[in-house]
């Protein structure tokens, strides 16, 4: 007849057991969580980590509470490693996300700081991003639902950089007079992909041109210098914009009033509402 281990004794000898085969438990791991989400780990007294990698992980048991076990999967394909691991070491470096609310890649270029210290996106949100205010981005996003495009047309959605380019300027102006841009429109959209520190410079650069007695105030991006986002992350909403085409292959526009919208959270908000202005945008 064989006796069964009390869980105190299975507790300790799988602790002690994954200490050596798998050491440290992941930070990204909460032993807490997965024994309140799976109470049968908790009665058998099994070491939360070491169930994970043995079963949890086929079983797409999570983890933690913002890890997504299946959804990382989806993404992974076959992986030798269990998720958690895989994206620390991996996944995170590979733009994989760990569950449908956090998108790894934007968090990195929305905070070009994160990856200059080599710290894992999700692991800084959880312990210091989320209190520190820092936006988590959605992994997937619906554009086409976003309010600042409610009634524009597709033709009227400028995107920069323009595919097949990767630099491309925003220029304030006080010197575009009428008579250059003959064409209206109701609402344009510029719908910029910017890091963090852009996206700063340009809210910044919009509240000094208005007290500013400088002619025009430039701001160039390129996305070869470091990382950017996957998708855009700022729409420039022009309403009742007038358009033309400037000298050396600019365009020209003025407007009535331009919305700068942060479209990284899930619902869009606006930064800025500004005043009636001109500028000029140019692919280089």
């Amino acid at each position: 007849m064989t006796i069964p281990l009390p869980p105190r004794l299975i507790r300790i000898a799988t602790t002690l057991f994954r200490r050596v085969i798998l050491g440290r438990v992941p930070r990204l791991f909460d032993a807490g969580y997965y024994r309140t989400q799976h109470p049968d780990v908790a009665r058998s007294g099994i070491d939360p980590f070491l169930h994970y990698v043995w079963r949890g992980a086929a079983q797409n048991r999570d983890p933690s509470a913002d890890f997504d076990t299946a959804f990382y999967k989806h993404q992974s394909g076959r992986i030798r490693l269990d998720p958690v691991r895989h994206y620390l070491r991996f996944g995170a470096k590979a733009g994989l996300d760990p569950n449908p609310n956090f998108s790894t890649l934007m968090y990195v270029a929305r905070y070009p700081d994160i990856g200059a210290a080599g710290v894992n996106p999700l692991l800084h949100y959880r312990q210091d991003g989320r209190a520190e205010g820092r936006v988590a981005a959605p992994s997937a996003s619906q554009p086409e639902e976003w309010v600042p495009f409610q009634g524009v047309r597709e033709a009227h959605r400028w995107v920069y950089p323009a595919q097949g380019s990767s630099r491309f300027s925003v220029t304030l102006r006080r010197d575009v007079p009428a008579t250059a841009c003959p064409t209206a429109l109701p609402r344009l959209c510029l719908v910029l992909t910017l890091d963090g520190a852009e996206i700063d410079g340009l809210v910044q650069s919009f509240d000094a041109f208005a007290h500013s007695a400088a002619d025009a105030i430039t701001l160039t991006v390129d996305t070869t210098l470091r990382p950017h986002p996957p998708r855009p992350t700022l729409v420039l909403a022009l309403e009742h914009a007038f358009h033309g085409p400037g000298p050396g292959g600019t365009i020209q526009l003025r407007y009535a009033e331009a919305r700068i919208w942060d479209v990284v959270p899930e619902r869009p908000h606006v930064l800025r509402i500004c005043p009636a202005g001109a500028l000029s945008i140019q692919v280089l």
